[in-house]
């Protein structure tokens, strides 16, 4: 089993620096608001992914008295990735066992890490962009090809968008006849991509949502918009002038969408606040199940502000299921221990962590039978 052993940190957010060993289980950081729980889980995400899901801006993760921080994680079997980001020179550094490495998607292969936080549960709620990159980044793990399937679309995608607004009409009107059938055809590679593994990811979806008894959801219906309506090359010609007149591509996967609907009215018009939580629960478990079932690989499930997001049934729910999945690693944080009690009946393994004013010490593990 592939899991987070031992993480060390220096310079990040308000967090004093220091080392922790983990479970490979259940791993919990207590806490009161301000003392650095969700900066820890922000660490550990850097040191597993390369990218923080606070910030896309990473200076502003680095402490006020520093210019630069640093994660290193050792993984079990053996690995050591160190991860760096200097502010004065504006660069990230990465080291995966001494080694120099360029590319931020080798880090993130080694262990798949899903982060479950506040802003998480808009993904109902929020525009088309978040589901994407939820639909994305399964797709980055379970297909191989994925990564260079989006590099073209998105570069021939800049590249359309820049002769749109480079010049004369007539010059447009004929370059584009050669530029638009290499788009075409890097649309359709991508599309059918992410609407194969959505048709994957909603079957596992529908068996949560039933052996979870998750009444509200049922005829629950997921589907793939491909960002355009019958065949993309219309759609281009219908729109040329205007693509032309606004300076950019309406139509193709950059518009895309993931649909969610219970029965033929759209779940975030049908469902309450509490009810999407639940849902969005099921949509990221769906994610550790697939992920497990098409590359057989270990994965990271973080779950920041645990017990202030849901009440005690959901909070059960989701961990049932978690801990259900074999090898996929669990690091939440909370307010207070006392809202978790229920745990001391059914969880092993588990290590706990008190966190105040940056400083995080070792609670006493808990160690109880099933």
């Amino acid at each position: 089993m592939v899991y987070l052993k031992q993480f060390s940190y220096q310079g990040v957010r308000n967090l004093k620096p220091g080392r922790i060993n983990l479970s490979p289980g259940l791993n919990i950081f207590e806490g009161t608001n301000g003392a650095g729980k969700s900066s820890i889980l922000e660490a550990i995400s850097l040191g597993t992914s390369g990218r923080s899901f606070r910030t896309n801006k990473l200076d502003l993760v680095t402490a006020e008295n520093s210019d630069e921080f640093f994660v290193n994680s050792k993984f079990e079997p053996i690995k050591s990735v160190g991860f760096s980001h200097s502010n004065k020179k504006k660069i990230n550094r990465l080291k995966i066992d001494n080694e120099n490495i360029q590319s931020l998607s080798k880090l993130s292969g080694i262990y798949p890490t899903q982060v479950l936080c506040p802003e998480s549960y808009h993904l109902i709620d929020s525009g088309p962009a978040e589901r994407r990159k939820y639909l994305d980044w399964l797709l980055f793990h379970v297909e191989h090809s994925f990564m260079n399937a989006w590099k073209d679309y998105s570069q021939l995608h800049k590249q359309r968008n820049a002769l749109l607004r480079s010049g004369r009409r007539a010059d447009v009107f004929n370059q584009l006849k050669v530029w638009d059938k290499q788009y075409i055809k890097a649309a359709v590679v991508l599309n059918d991509a992410r609407e194969k593994v959505l048709h994957d990811l909603s079957l596992i979806v529908s068996q949560i949502i039933y052996d979870l008894k998750i009444d509200f959801c049922e005829g629950i219906r997921i589907s793939y918009y491909p960002g355009y309506r019958d065949k993309l090359e219309d759609r281009l010609t219908e729109s040329l002038n205007s693509d032309i007149e606004k300076g950019y591509t309406q139509f193709g996967p950059h518009k895309s969408d993931v649909r969610i609907k219970i029965g033929t009215t759209l779940a975030r018009d049908l469902l309450s606040r509490g009810q999407k939580k639940v849902l969005i629960n099921a949509l990221f478990i769906a994610q550790t199940v697939l992920l497990k079932r098409k590359t057989d690989k270990d994965s990271l499930f973080i779950i920041d502000d645990f017990t202030s997001e849901l009440d005690i049934n959901n909070q059960k729910a989701l961990l049932s299921m978690l801990m259900r999945q074999k090898n996929t690693q669990i690091i939440i944080s909370c307010l207070q221990l006392e809202a978790l009690k229920w745990l001391e009946k059914g969880y092993n393994k588990a290590n706990m962590f008190h966190v105040e004013q940056g400083q995080i010490s070792v609670i006493d593990p808990v160690e109880t039978n099933e």
